[in-house]
């Protein structure tokens, strides 16, 4: 079963969506949790456009290393444990192979 180009993107639109509403509530230093939630859509989001588990895991393992990137002394966004990047990767995957069969 194969979802169609609308559910695919309304997939990425809940994903997009709710980034946004946690990033400008500020929910992402508040409520932590938040950033499983997103970790998560955003590897369903992934799989919906991407079938290649390769090029999946290269992206959620190098959106990580963007972050770790970005860092810098006076921008306290990203600073996370080597613990929580796993974590992130590991919710990101989850969401793909949840996702890769279905979308």
């Amino acid at each position: 079963m194969t979802a169609t180009l609308f559910t695919k993107f309304l997939i990425l639109v809940i994903f997009l969506a709710v980034h946004l509403v946690a990033h400008v509530k500020g929910w992402y230093y508040t409520r932590p949790s938040i950033d499983t939630i997103t970790h998560f859509l955003g590897g369903l989001a992934l799989s919906a456009f991407v079938k290649d588990w390769a090029t999946a895991i290269a992206l959620i393992v190098g959106w990580e290393i963007l972050e770790m990137l970005l860092v810098n002394k006076r921008w306290h966004a990203f600073r996370e444990t080597p613990l929580n990047k796993a974590r992130d990767i590991l919710i990101g995957l989850l969401g793909f192979v949840i996702g890769v069969d279905l979308l």
